[in-house]
């Protein structure tokens, strides 16, 4: 191969390369800027775009013009193939339909921008006509687009106000995170996403099961004809939080498993003991019988002793880390109803945590409880109270100590409040970076925080603050645009973060007992 080859095939490679990198992107964008299709394509969809696209563009650059349609069938079936496979390794799913129908899509975006290249060359002979085509493609783009969102999220927010209007849908996206997570441990992990590692999986499907027995408990107390249903369902939540698969996690941070040692007042396991155990409470409580009695006594009083004997009240998440608000809080939550079930016992811990939360914990700052303390209890210098952090202490003290959290919530809008067209809590009370990317909190534009919205979603219930509670649901239909099948419901964003999907559904039923 000569010099003059290589630098032809070189050349072909990247403009290959640039035109592949067009169309998947063209593709995608499409997809994104038409949420409302999503209901109507297959999961896979953006396997299945980027696998036809790179063979068709494979086959259209190696293939003479004159035969390329002749043999167009070639290509098809190798993508059905390697599509097929990869389907199968990948997203251990097969749609036929999906992955046969597929390139379809392609096809029409390549229709419709070869007629709009055509229509360009014939008509735009001027300066002044190319900037009126330009502008005019950009205007009608702009209303494809916004004339559908703006209908569907008007009528997904009609019937936001009460209970009572919003139950079809409460109970819709109830079916649907049952079909997500009762099932095996192992696929309740593979829900999450893989990419932000084996440790956050394991949280975030320890949260996703913890989020959706809140709602299930909620749910029983709003409806209570749904409650027998509700009730198995946090059972196979139990059970599923109990799996070594979903305890690894925990037990690779500790080096040790958290069940194997509830005898012991020297270690912590706070956040899965915790979890564990107020979802046996929420079984309880819900109407279920006395199958965990025996466990759930010995994870309250491993989590009341470890905490008493602790330097402060308080139990690290993981070795060697800070303490973590929430985390404490959920600990505090569970022995509050424990002792709601087993005549007072424990609520001096309750009520001796709340007290010191009060008096040593508040951030100097914002009056709110701080996000992180040291191991002795002391506050960090410099560190920032966050948004999202702030937004789930509010939540969980409605279930704890309802004038505190009363007063913590006022100083949570405050201070992180932000009303617009898209309504919600900042992640910092004195900026609002554009961009940011937080495991917690979620990707933030504008200062937002989507967990920090999501989040507040539960004192807003509790509170009937009606006003914050419907720009918040309104928030989230637009953000994450609710997609319906048969008789579920779930918002678009469920299929990247299950997790979200469990908390706001949790959020908005986190109605006072005494509803």
């Amino acid at each position: 191969m000569t010099d003059e080859d290589i630098d032809q095939l070189t050349l072909r490679l990247v403009q290959g390369s640039i035109t592949l990198f067009k169309w998947i992107t063209l593709q995608f964008l499409i997809l994104f800027l038409t949420p409302f299709t999503w209901s109507i394509m297959p999961s896979g969809m953006p396997l299945y775009i980027v696998s036809y696209t790179l063979i068709f563009n494979v086959y259209w650059g190696i293939m003479s013009k004159d035969k390329r349609l002749n043999f167009i069938w070639k290509p098809y079936v190798g993508y059905l193939c390697i599509t097929a496979i990869l389907s199968l390794a990948l997203l251990d799913a097969f749609s036929l339909p999906g992955i046969v129908l597929a390139p379809l899509f392609g096809l029409l975006c390549l229709i419709v921008v070869r007629r709009y290249k055509h229509f360009r060359k014939i008509y735009a002979t001027t300066f002044a006509r190319r900037m009126t085509i330009n502008v005019a493609s950009i205007a009608l783009i702009i209303a494809i687009v916004t004339i559908p969102k703006v209908w569907s999220v008007s009528a997904e927010c009609q019937g936001h106000g009460s209970f009572k209007t919003e139950k079809d849908e409460i109970l819709q996206r109830r079916n649907y995170l049952a079909s997500k997570l009762i099932a095996p441990p192992k696929k309740v992990l593979h829900e999450m996403p893989s990419g932000i590692g084996a440790q956050f999986q394991g949280e975030w499907a320890l949260y996703s099961c913890s989020m959706f027995a809140m709602s299930l408990y909620n749910i029983s107390q709003i409806y209570p004809e749904t409650r027998t249903e509700n009730v198995h369902y946090i059972d196979s939540l139990i059970s599923i939080v109990l799996s070594p698969e979903l305890r690894e996690y925990d037990s690779n941070r500790w080096k040790e498993d958290a069940l194997s040692t509830l005898h012991s007042y020297e270690t912590s396991h706070i956040s899965y003991i915790s979890h564990l155990a107020w979802m046996i409470g929420e079984y309880k409580a819900a109407g279920g019988g006395n199958k965990y009695d025996k466990l759930y006594a010995q994870l309250c009083n491993a989590m009341n002793g470890r905490i008493l004997h602790s330097a402060a009240l308080n139990l690290q998440t993981y070795p060697n880390e800070s303490i973590y608000m929430p985390d404490m809080l959920v600990a505090i939550v569970a022995l509050k109803q424990y002792a709601a079930l087993n005549k007072g016992k424990y609520a001096s811990t309750v009520d001796a945590w709340v007290d010191k939360a009060k008096k040593e914990w508040l951030d100097p700052k914002t009056g709110l409880l701080v996000s992180f303390l040291n191991v002795d209890g002391s506050q960090i210098t410099d560190m920032p109270t966050k948004g999202s952090y702030s937004a789930l202490n509010c939540a969980y003290l409605t279930l704890i100590d309802r004038k505190f959290a009363q007063e913590q919530y006022s100083l949570l809008k405050s201070s992180f409040w932000k009303e617009g067209t898209l309504s919600g809590m900042k992640e910092y009370h004195d900026h609002s970076p554009i961009l940011g990317m937080d495991i917690d909190a979620g990707p933030f534009i504008m200062g937002l925080s989507p967990s920090g919205t999501a989040f507040s979603t539960g004192a807003a219930t509790f509170f009937n603050d009606n006003e914050v509670r419907s720009s918040i649901l309104r928030t989230a239909e637009i953000c994450g645009n609710t997609l319906s099948s048969g008789n579920k419901k779930h918002y678009a964003l469920a299929n990247i973060a299950l997790v979200g999907e469990a908390i706001m559904l949790a959020m908005r039923t986190n109605a006072p007992a005494n509803l």
